[in-house]
C-alpha cells in the first residue's frame, strides 16, 4: 500500500540525538549515588525506548538504589531539564521531511516514550516545536512502548486508523510497538541502536535523508 495519510514520528533517536543526552543524565545521577555509571551495552540492553517508570524500575534491578522510583523520576526531571536547555540540531533528514509533508499536506505526529513536558522541550531544542498536528507522550498512555498503544492514540487523533499511517522508529521496543499497531514501519539506524535488532521494520534506512517519497504522494 501506498500513498499513506499520515506520518507518526518516535523522537529520540528519530528526531534528535537524545540518547547520549539521556545517558548523561542518567549516569549524573547513578554516580551521585555511589553507583557505576551505566554502560553503552546496558542501555542498549535495558533502557532505550523505556517510558521514565520503565527506565528508573530496570535502573533499580541493575544497579542498588536506596531511593524510590518517584524520587529518581524527580531528580531526573531536574537534569534532562537542564540538558535540554541547550539548541540542538534535528538528525539528518528530519527537516527536509517535515517540508515536504507541509508541502503535500501530510499530518504529522510525535509518539514518544518521553514524558509530554520533555517531548516539547525537545522539540523547542530543535526548533520543531511547531511542527507537529499532534503530540503524544508516554504519560499520555496507559501501555508503554511495545505495547501499541502509543501509535494508535496517535494516529487517531490525525483522524486515521495506524494502517494508514508510517511510523518511524529506531529501537526494537518501539518498533514492535509501531508493527503492533498495523502501521508501516520504517527503522532509522543511529549509533546507540547500531547493535540492536532493527528487522522488524518493514524498511530500514540510514537516515532520513533516505526516506521514499513515493510512500506518501
Amino acid at each position: 500500500m501506498a500513498d499513506y495519510k499520515a506520518i507518526l514520528f518516535d523522537m529520540d533517536g528519530v528526531l534528535i540525538d537524545s540518547e547520549p543526552l539521556f545517558l548523561d543524565a542518567i549516569n549524573r545521577i547513578i554516580v551521585q549515588e555511589g553507583q557505576s555509571p551505566i554502560s553503552e551495552p546496558e542501555n542498549e540492553e535495558y533502557l532505550i525506548g523505556t517510558t521514565v517508570n520503565q527506565t528508573w524500575e530496570r535502573l533499580k534491578d541493575i544497579r542498588v538504589l536506596p531511593k524510590s522510583i518517584p524520587e529518581y523520576i524527580d531528580m531526573y526531571d531536574v537534569v534532562v531539564k537542564e540538558v535540554l536547555s541547550e539548541r540542538i540540531d534535528p538528525q539528518p533528514g528530519v527537516v527536509g521531511l517535515l517540508n515536504t509533508c507541509k508541502e503535500l499536506g501530510i499530518p504529522k505526529a510525535v509518539a514518544s516514550s518521553s514524558l509530554r513536558e520533555w517531548v516539547y522541550l525537545k522539540l523547542n531544542s530543535i526548533g520543531l516545536v511547531d511542527s507537529f498536528d499532534a503530540v503524544i507522550g508516554g504519560d499520555d498512555v496507559k501501555n508503554g512502548k511495545p505495547d501499541p498503544e502509543i501509535y494508535l492514540l496517535a494516529a487517531k487523533k490525525l483522524g486515521f486508523s495506524a494502517e494508514e499511517c508510517i511510523a518511524i522508529e529506531d529501537s526494537p521496543v518501539g518498533i514492535s510497538a509501531a508493527v503492533a499497531s498495523g502501521a508501516h514501519t520504517i527503522a532509522v539506524k543511529t549509533y546507540f541502536t547500531r547493535n540492536l535488532d532493527i528487522s522488524q521494520a518493514n524498511t530500514v534506512v540510514d537516515s532520513l535523508e533516505q526516506f521514499d517519497f513515493s510512500l506518501i504522494r
